[in-house]
């Protein structure tokens, strides 16, 4: 099967944006995991190493390196991507991670394991903690990830920034369960570290877009869960979508395209997500709300991205992911545009190759039979 081809940005953006003509579904996902990578590229690469931190052993990966970037850089033009990813080099340093072995079923990576967040504490919990964190300074945020690849990048491929979002830094760097509690008691410094929060994105987003070869700025930020919102909509508007207008205004300035990433169930919200002005919206589980349902309700406003079960990827049938990948297609692709095929959340390491590899085999079906000639 032969996957990688001349990418062509121009018809991802035309996808993005809901422009005409008609043409071929594009592929698009927030990230591959790194044994994810190793196993589709049949190499094993030298990742940056497992970083030690502080409390309860907490780890987590540091995605730096040339080595890194150019494994990425390969994985996406070999399976037909028209972007590469990277991180805007945004860091709000933290040692809340707890860590534990790799369990997934398919041996992607092995040695591996898996870092989460530790919800009970942050190293913010008092204005004497906020006035003595290590806030990053602007000017001292490393773009070279986004600098390196912009120029090695092929013709026709452009770059995704990558950031991390407004609501989960902020209550990372609180815990949720404290964050949840200071809401009530707390309050200004809540918002003291929203907005700090929301500065220092708007100033690495506003970097990023002015890299030549950045097409777009993918913001990853979790506001749900199976059934709801983390924290009420009166909080996500009062503190979060003020911050997405604004870099939905910074990229659009400069020509670029603002996406977002977010999981959970965002229905009571998802008309005002819309309206901060985002081009398009990732993330989404058969179980919440299937995305053919979504692409019913919000695509004539948005662009739907992805929404290939990840359970399905992870445990199905490889017919079961051709067909599931053909349904959705039917009926969020008729029109040539507004869709891009994807997961429902990433190329996660737990998902067996073949399957993987068996959804962009359909989509390509689907291209070559709606596009070709």
């Amino acid at each position: 099967m032969t996957l990688g081809g001349q990418p062509d940005f121009d018809n991802l953006r035309r996808t993005l944006l809901r422009e005409g003509p008609p043409g071929p579904v594009p592929l698009i996902e927030l990230f591959a995991d790194p044994g994810t990578i190793e196993a589709l590229l049949g190499e094993k690469l030298s990742w940056p190493s497992i970083m030690g931190a502080g409390r309860g052993a907490g780890r987590r990966r540091e995605w730096r390196g040339r080595a890194a970037l150019d494994a990425i850089l390969h994985f996406c033009l070999e399976h037909g991507y028209d972007y590469v990813y990277a991180g805007t080099g945004l860091n709000f340093p933290r040692e809340n991670y707890l860590v534990g072995d790799d369990t997934a079923d398919v041996d992607n990576w092995p040695g591996g394991v898996r870092v989460w967040q530790d919800e009970s504490s942050g190293p913010i919990q008092s204005w004497a903690d906020f006035e003595a964190y290590p806030w990053p300074e602007p000017g001292r945020i490393s773009y070279g990830a986004l600098e390196y690849l912009s120029g090695a990048v092929p013709d026709g491929m452009q770059v995704s920034g990558s950031l991390s979002g407004i609501l989960e830094n902020t209550s990372w760097l609180m815990g949720l369960e404290s964050f949840s509690y200071a809401l009530a008691d707390q309050p200004d410094l809540v918002e003291a570290i929203f907005n700090r929060v929301g500065e220092l994105t708007a100033e690495a987003a506003a970097h990023a877009v002015s890299v030549d070869n950045v097409g777009m700025v993918f913001l990853g930020d979790d506001l749900g869960f199976a059934t709801g919102t983390l924290v009420s909509p009166a909080v996500l508007r009062a503190y979060v979508f003020p911050h997405y207008r604004r870099l939905a205004e910074i990229v659009h300035a400069a020509g670029k395209l603002f996406l977002l990433h977010s999981c959970g169930n965002l229905t009571n919200v998802m008309d005002e997500i819309i309206d901060t002005g985002i081009d398009a919206k990732h993330s989404f589980e058969d179980k919440i709300m299937p995305v053919e349902e979504i692409h019913r309700r919000w695509g004539d406003r948005i662009a739907i991205l992805g929404g290939v079960d990840m359970d399905l990827l992870g445990r199905g049938a490889e017919a079961d992911v051709r067909r599931r990948t053909r349904e959705i297609l039917e009926r969020c692709a008729a029109d040539g545009t507004g869709y891009c095929l994807g997961t429902g959340n990433s190329v996660a390491n737990y998902i067996p190759p073949a399957n993987y590899l068996a959804m962009l085999d359909e989509g390509q079906r689907w291209n070559r039979e709606h596009f070709s000639g």
